[in-house]
């Protein structure tokens, strides 16, 4: 795909995985329940056993959801109901982005997975954007449409490489 000079297309696609978000909620409500009952004195300040719940509860949701966006800058996956945190790659520093179908026994199971394939990104199973930056190893995030986001990210990288 050329893109003329001076023209801006960027891409877009956000997925989230309800099943996540549910086990956030449900972490969520033991730690509301343990927080209510250590103030009330039933079961004593137990913070050892309400932390975990709280932590979990934070992951869960911070992973439950993921945006990744394409412009001339670069790839910028954002995760979370408030896009915190982000990882960013330069177009410039990408050599090669491209689709792939994945499935979570591939990739050690569901969210923020490190592994054989490098880091997979994976909310649900199926057609994943798939980057080989020019430095570390690739980096894969399952969302819809990927084909149009990998074709849009060659083009800038080529570009930004002196390529077109």
């Amino acid at each position: 795909m050329e893109i003329p000079a001076g023209e801006r297309r960027v891409w877009l696609s956000r997925l989230s995985n309800p099943w996540l978000h549910l086990i956030g909620a449900l972490t969520g409500l033991v730690t509301a329940a343990g927080t209510v009952a250590a103030a009330c004195g039933l079961i004593g300040a137990q913070w050892a056993l309400v932390t975990p719940f709280a932590v979990a509860s934070l992951a869960m949701f911070a992973s439950a959801s993921v945006q990744a966006r394409v412009t001339e800058a670069g790839l910028e996956v954002a995760f979370g109901p408030l896009g915190w945190p982000a990882r960013r790659w330069a177009a410039g520093d990408i050599v090669s982005a491209r689709v792939e179908d994945r499935r979570p026994a591939q990739v050690g199971g569901w969210g923020y997975r490190l592994g054989g394939l490098g880091t997979t990104v994976m909310l649900r199973s199926g057609e994943c954007l798939v980057i080989r930056p020019r430095t570390g190893s690739e980096f894969a995030v399952s969302v819809d449409d990927a084909e149009r986001g990998a074709t849009l990210l060659n083009a800038f990288a080529s570009r930004r490489r002196g390529g077109a």
